[in-house]
């Protein structure tokens, strides 16, 4: 496989995952408009007798350049009010976003407590963003799932295996804000290492469980395979 082939998939891989749960028409027609500018680009280039490195390197710089825009664009998708009904029966997209964001401020704001630290002015600022990240994942999860209590959608004879997958990576969110939040807010050292504790055996728990399903899921796939191969 070719530079430039590798630097088409790099970008609609992008397309793909900035505009996954995305609502329709807007999703399919951000990807359409992604791969007809790429594939356009390739075509002039290929015209242009541009070098497969070269051609490869202005794809991979015009994703990162445009990076920002397609956050702002999924952004301004979000902000009407069926959009926040959506996420509140389906938490697990922001979820994930809060959990990408949660881990690496967590290990940061950890880092700058040390001793020896260059973080160590921004200690503060640090353990504010945990905290509030912490909190939105908490909140999030709590009116999502008491709003699904009430509407009757958490029947365990419904569930299925992708189901509990998805469940299992959200309270894996939750759990590490859980454990995060109590190591930065005000709160005596015993009780704060205690809930701590119980959220990081959770959140190993809910691990087990997420690849268990993934296990699962991956088995089930290749047995498809299989019988469509037997079946040709």
């Amino acid at each position: 496989m070719n530079a430039p082939e590798l630097a088409r998939r790099l970008a609609l891989w992008w397309g793909s995952v900035y505009t996954r749960t995305a609502p329709e028409p807007d999703r399919s027609a951000r990807r359409q408009e992604l791969a007809a500018d790429v594939h356009d680009q390739l075509a002039d280039a290929q015209a242009s007798a541009v070098p497969g490195g070269m051609v490869a390197r202005s794809v991979v710089g015009r994703v990162l350049r445009g990076a920002p825009a397609d956050l702002a664009w999924r952004f301004d998708v979000e902000r009407t009010p069926a959009r926040l009904d959506w996420h509140l029966a389906h938490p697990g997209t922001l979820l994930a976003l809060l959990f990408v964001l949660l881990v690496p401020t967590t290990l940061l704001a950890d880092a700058a407590r040390g001793p020896v630290s260059d973080l160590g002015p921004f200690l503060g600022l640090l353990a504010s963003t945990v905290v509030l990240l912490s909190a939105a994942a908490v909140v999030l999860a709590a009116v999502a799932l008491v709003r699904r209590l009430l509407r009757g959608d958490l029947l365990l004879a419904r569930l299925t295996v992708p189901d509990v997958r998805r469940g299992a990576l959200s309270a894996m969110c939750v759990l590490w804000a859980g454990a995060a939040l109590w190591r930065f807010v005000p709160a005596s050292e015993g009780w704060a290492a205690q809930v701590s504790g119980i959220s990081w055996i959770g959140f190993g728990l809910a691990l087990v469980v997420y690849l268990g399903c993934a296990a699962i899921s991956g088995l089930s796939a290749g047995r498809t395979v299989d019988n469509r191969k037997v079946s040709s």
